[in-house]
């Protein structure tokens, strides 16, 4: 027992030394700020705080991180220290791009099981704890976990929220300026598993379940980071996201079942990395042509106020105001424009009454009082230039 919790020790040891936990701080950290900038620059104040591309995927993190864990320890499988250093450098390679896409297991697994196809001509240059031999098992687990962090990515993008995604203003096809949600999160999932450095030793005759090489083991825990950055411009954020998850959850399972039959055929170790790779980049294409072929719903309209989003801890959201609704009238006054919007307002400085058309085209009404101290404007963004406003306010 004293074994095991020093190796236990070891493996957060381990976790803080490992470069993916402050670099996980330091992009999150990055991404939050240029987003920030771009909030402020947009609609004239930070929307969002920082870190938010972290919020709702923290205790999902945690628990899948636990349950695969558990798995891999009841099996008694790791990941070759050479494929762990892979993911390592894909992982920092890829976010230099500032798209979290890639950071999908499809393109971080799959391009280090690239690099090691070419393992013969460097291998005799690398440290003595690289040198082991990759056995046919270490692949198949490998492209296993490759297969089940696609299916957590598809979970963690189905189970988005309202405020959840992120409002831009862009410039349509037509050259008018346009909304549209950005839904960009990124999680660090941490896995416990099996190591050949240690002092641990197999003392019973049905673990592992997959046979180990006799070899004395410790433990270590690896930070792995999945990421997901996609635009939605022709529909509500959260039911596009649902609709498109399906096809990374579809991908999942088809990998799982490759890389387990490739135990028995091995040339399906490379099949199924390439259809990875592939089948990624084909679903996030077929979402962007998609979204391209619809018109923008985050638009100007003749006659009432499309909502892009809502201040968190604002007056719109007990109002029940969404992104996606539309603001007929206010107080009784028909509105069209922003400044129209903020002038009804001012009829009544105690409370305000507001005409509302949800995504059904379905009339509801919403109604509140205003109390001291709080958003004198509701809290609700429009599609507006902050540039032209406040040049009509100056």
């Amino acid at each position: 027992m004293e074994n095991w919790l020093l190796e236990i020790g070891k493996a957060f040891i381990r976790l803080l030394f490992n470069p993916l936990l402050y670099w996980f701080i330091l992009i999150t950290l990055f991404a939050s700020l240029s987003r920030i900038k771009r909030e402020r620059k947009q609609f004239g104040r930070k929307i969002y705080p920082l870190y938010d591309e972290w919020y709702g995927q923290r205790l999902k993190s945690l628990v899948f991180g636990l349950l695969l864990s558990i798995g891999m320890t009841v099996l008694g499988v790791g990941i070759h220290p050479l494929m762990l250093a892979g993911i390592v450098c894909m992982t920092i390679l890829f976010t230099l791009t500032k798209r979290f896409t890639l950071l999908s297991s499809a393109y971080i697994f799959g391009f280090t099981a690239i690099i090691l196809l070419f393992l013969p001509y460097y291998h005799s240059y690398l440290p003595p704890i690289f040198q082991n031999e990759i056995t046919q098992i270490d692949w198949v687990v490998f492209t296993t976990i490759m297969g089940i962090f696609l299916i957590i990515e598809s979970l963690m993008i189905s189970s988005v929220s309202r405020d959840q995604t992120f409002p831009e203003l862009i410039n349509s096809s037509r050259g008018k300026i346009v909304g549209q949600h950005r839904y960009k999160k990124i999680a660090l999932i941490p896995l416990l598993f099996i190591w050949p450095v240690g002092s641990l030793s197999f003392i019973s005759n049905w673990w592992p379940v997959i046979e180990w090489n006799g070899l004395p083991f410790g433990l270590i825990i690896f930070p792995f980071l999945i990421g997901f950055d996609f635009p939605i411009a022709g529909g509500l954020p959260t039911k596009v996201a649902k609709r498109y998850s399906e096809y990374p959850l579809l991908l999942g399972f088809l990998i799982v079942a490759l890389s387990l039959m490739s135990y028995y055929v091995k040339i399906l170790t490379l099949v199924t990395v390439l259809v990875a790779i592939v089948g990624r980049e084909f679903i996030s294409y077929r979402l962007k042509i998609k979204d391209q072929q619809q018109l923008p719903l985050f638009s100007p309209l003749p006659n009432g106020l499309k909502v892009l989003a809502i201040l968190p801890g604002t007056p719109a959201i007990e109002l029940g105001l969404i992104p996606g609704d539309t603001i007929k009238k206010v107080n009784g006054q028909a509105v069209a424009t922003p400044t129209e919007f903020y002038q009804a307002l001012q009829i009544n400085r105690a409370f305000c009454k507001l005409d509302i058309i949800d995504e059904r085209g379905e009339l509801r009404f919403a109604q509140r009082a205003f109390y001291q101290g709080e958003h004198h404007e509701l809290g609700v963004i429009f599609v507006e230039n902050h540039q032209d406003r406040m040049k009509q306010s100056v």
